[in-house]
């Protein structure tokens, strides 16, 4: 496995599969998809097939009073794939990314589900859960950058 940097285009067929399943592929285009500050990932196999993707761009959170901090979205991994360290590839090409950027903090709004991952990743939680709406649960997760 390779983890390249790729366009933003090449990421919608992975979020569709995983983050928006059913829905067109219209919505798997995000605001800030294609700024100059905003990069995304891909793990590529042996066969040159994405298995898994992360978007980081720059974009301050309110709630957690840190400029010129970087969030990370769309983070998915192909179901034949889990388990297999892809994610933590991705958080952590994200995460350089970040820190190439004199970044000194990184967030997520982490899908309930995921949050054992982003623990494990010394992520900490910074909120309650909250829902997002035709998405599901969710937490706000951060970690600081050194």
């Amino acid at each position: 496995m390779e983890i390249r940097e790729i366009a933003s285009q090449q990421t919608h067929a992975l979020r569709s599969q995983v983050l928006r399943t059913g829905k067109p592929l219209s919505e798997c285009v995000f605001e800030g998809d294609d700024a100059v500050t905003t990069r995304h990932f891909a793990a590529v196999d042996q066969t040159e097939n994405i298995v898994g993707i992360v978007s980081v761009y720059l974009n301050d959170n309110p709630l957690l009073k840190q400029s010129n901090s970087y969030q990370i979205r769309a983070m998915a991994t192909a179901p034949d794939y889990r388990g297999r360290g892809v994610g933590s590839a991705l958080l952590t090409a994200a995460e350089r990314y970040a820190k190439s950027q004199r970044a000194t903090l990184i967030w997520a709004n982490a899908r309930s589900t995921a949050i054992g991952f982003y623990r494990r990743s010394a992520y900490t939680l910074a909120s309650e859960e909250f829902m997002i709406s035709g998405i599901g649960p969710h937490y706000l997760v951060s970690k600081p950058l050194r």
